[in-house]
């Protein structure tokens, strides 16, 4: 990440070159490359000290120099652009070569270039804790910094000059009280956002007003000490007072980078603040620097710290490409090329690309090359993105878009087009009696009606068997995507609601219930998943929902659905604690249903056990977890006579 700002001519460099914070740099990066590859639970918070020490730095250099006139400020502008763009375009020129058939990387890269790649992710929807993302993913936390960088110096011009003509308040009260009240709005809004039934938590990971609290804690700092020569020794009382407050603030991100998770609402409320203020310690011990940080000067961690930026910039790319292209690669060999593909990566981009373009040295010591950089390097990028916005493929999730297409109701001579209503939440003038029935009674004698529900794993299970048209069955699809018994939300109905008009509706012979296994089942405030609270309370709703289907004459099957593959769209990679990809987790829920499931006189299809004895179908489940294709047909055909069989026993409906 970019924290080490060019220092305007006149102005003394040391802040900005102190060993120590070069240190902090190095294992920052180190963090956020470990949560990357799954081995570092919130080593996200690496990105947060980047902030800090962003904050931090490019305050403490405008308090000494700050641009009082346009040409001057265009001037700050200009060095931060030469700082930082070369090396991103060219990031954004490979990664458009390398990945030219993604879906949307056109628009990603020229994102990137424009800095405002993480409101791009939020109107897209994009989560940055699952699935195969964009290799220019990564680019939101750039892009916030880039904001940052625009808004800030205009915005400190303003309230230092006018503090100065006032003369109530100094430059530097001004700035710390502005910094600080502005990091406390922005952590109660993101705290506000996360609170909600609703929450979009990706929207509050990558929101400017919601991250931008960290930036600002690292302002508060550069005006706390503004006055104070960085690097100077500080007095054995200071000295004491800053190595303890260092050795308490490391603790608390050390402990905080091994629990915390961005996909918890509770991070946002209080632990990212808490965080930003534990770098604020460490960064001002660093940067005094204090007693005990003499190991941040160590050589290995200095020179990761000087290509922290390029690390960044490669490490996301190089780890999404080696997923891309081998996938049976183990986790560890993964990790161990990305580190070394990225720090080779990094080293040419401090050499050729970012020293020479930033000081003018080297290749780019006269101006003609130079300017053949900027014009050609524009050119070329251009190109580039628009021949990848030429070659777009489907993403995975657009190629199942098909199989989780609802397909139309059996339109024989047994039901007709209109006979599925679509969900409003307005149930009052609900009548079964209004669904459209064949006039012939005789058209249908024979067939098993089977109403499908769940997630999209059942929308997939459903489309299947209508593709495949089994003689005897009769398919009916009530499936909601992302649902099954979830909690309601935006886009999920509620399930009792829904599955009992669904048994009214359709009156089936069959109900099959397939859905997977969600870390979201639980209504309400949920004990740990693993408990024997949580066993307790999963069982209880499993109960109450087949309770709710033998209600009517159907028979209920349940089923256990497929387990993730590694390294597909659905691998949780280093976070599988707790998770469908957890082993304990998969062994847990299908001993929950297979219990309930035996208690109530339930059939169970065991769908894990079928795909597992068929390991050639691992081609046709692109994301790692849905059938398609042949996968799909021949699961229908398996799934079609499990059907039948149930129909056919003796278990009591």
């Amino acid at each position: 990440m970019h924290t080490d700002p060019d220092v305007a001519p006149g102005t003394t460099a040391a802040p900005f070159q102190l060993p120590g914070l070069t240190g902090l740099r190095g294992l920052a990066v180190a963090a956020v490359v470990a949560y990357h590859l799954g081995h570092l639970r919130g080593g996200f918070l690496g990105v947060d000290l980047f902030f800090v020490l962003s904050g931090f730095l490019i305050t403490s250099l405008l308090l000494r120099d700050t641009p009082s006139t346009p040409a001057g400020m265009f001037r700050w502008w200009g060095r931060r652009i030469r700082r930082l763009t070369p090396a991103v375009a060219v990031t954004v020129l490979v990664v458009a070569v390398l990945f030219a058939t993604s879906s949307g990387i056109a628009l990603h890269g020229l994102a990137t270039l424009t800095w405002w790649q993480n409101w791009r992710l939020v109107a897209e929807g994009t989560s940055y804790w699952e699935g195969a993302a964009s290799p220019l993913r990564h680019a939101w936390s750039l892009s916030i910094e880039e904001q940052y960088y625009l808004l800030w110096p205009p915005l400190l011009a303003l309230l230092t000059g006018a503090a100065h003509r006032t003369g109530r308040i100094g430059r530097r009260a001004t700035v710390g009280v502005i910094a600080t009240a502005g990091a406390v709005a922005s952590f109660g809004w993101a705290a506000t956002l996360a609170a909600r039934p609703d929450a979009d938590l990706s929207r509050v990971y990558f929101g400017t007003d919601t991250r931008v609290g960290t930036l600002l804690v690292g302002c508060a700092l550069a005006a706390l000490l503004h006055g104070r020569t960085p690097g100077r020794p500080t007095s054995d009382r200071l000295g004491t007072a800053l190595a303890a407050g260092a050795a308490l603030g490391g603790v608390a991100l050390v402990v905080l980078s091994l629990t915390l998770t961005p996909a918890s609402a509770s991070t946002y409320r209080g632990p990212l603040a808490l965080a930003a203020v534990a770098a604020a310690v460490v960064v001002a011990a660093a940067a005094s620097p204090a007693p005990g940080t003499d190991w941040l000067t160590w050589a290995p961690l200095e020179w990761v710290g000087r290509r922290s930026y390029a690390i960044y910039l490669w490490s996301w790319p190089t780890q999404r490409w080696l997923e891309d292209h081998a996938p049976s690669l183990h986790a560890a060999a993964t990790a161990a090329l990305t580190v070394a593909v990225s720090l080779v990566l990094s080293d040419l981009s401090l050499r050729f690309v970012e020293e020479p373009m930033r000081h003018r040295t080297g290749w780019a010591r006269t101006v003609r090359p130079r300017r053949v950089a900027w014009v050609g390097g524009a050119a070329v990028v251009a190109v580039a993105l628009v021949v990848a916005a030429g070659s777009t493929k489907l993403t995975v999730e657009e190629q199942l878009a098909e199989e989780f297409e609802r397909a139309p109701d059996p339109t024989s001579a047994c039901t007709s087009d209109a006979s599925r209503p679509e969900w409003d939440d307005d149930t009052s003038d609900y009548d079964p009696a209004t669904v459209e029935r064949s006039e012939d009674p005789d058209a249908c004698e024979g067939a098993l009606r089977v109403l499908v529900l769940g997630d999209s794993t059942g929308r997939g299970a459903a489309n299947g068997l209508r593709r495949a048209g089994p003689e005897g069955l009769e398919i009916w699809d009530r499936t909601e995507l992302g649902c099954g018994l979830a909690p309601p939300g935006p886009n999920c109905p509620p399930w009792r609601e829904h599955w009992r008009r669904s048994v009214e509706e359709v009156e089936p012979d069959v109900v099959l219930v397939y859905l997977g296994m969600s870390g979201d089942l639980l209504d309400g405030d949920e004990p740990e998943p693993m408990s024997p609270e949580g066993d307790a309370l999963r069982r209880d709703q499993l109960t109450e929902a087949i309770e709710l289907l033998q209600r009517g004459d159907a028979q209920v099957v349940w089923s256990l659905p497929p387990v993730p593959l590694e390294n597909g769209l659905f691998y949780c990679g280093g976070a599988a604690e707790d998770t469908p990809c957890d082993p304990d987790w998969i062994s847990r829920w299908s001993e929950d249903v297979r219990r309930v499931a035996a208690e109530l006189d339930v059939e169970v299809v065991d769908v894990r056990a079928w795909i597992e004895g068929r390991p050639d179908l691992a081609a046709d489940r692109p994301d790692g977890l849905h059938l398609s294709g042949p996968a799909l047909d021949a699961h229908a055909e398996w799934l079609a006579s499990e059907l039948r069989a149930a129909a056919r026993s003796d278990v009591p409906r």
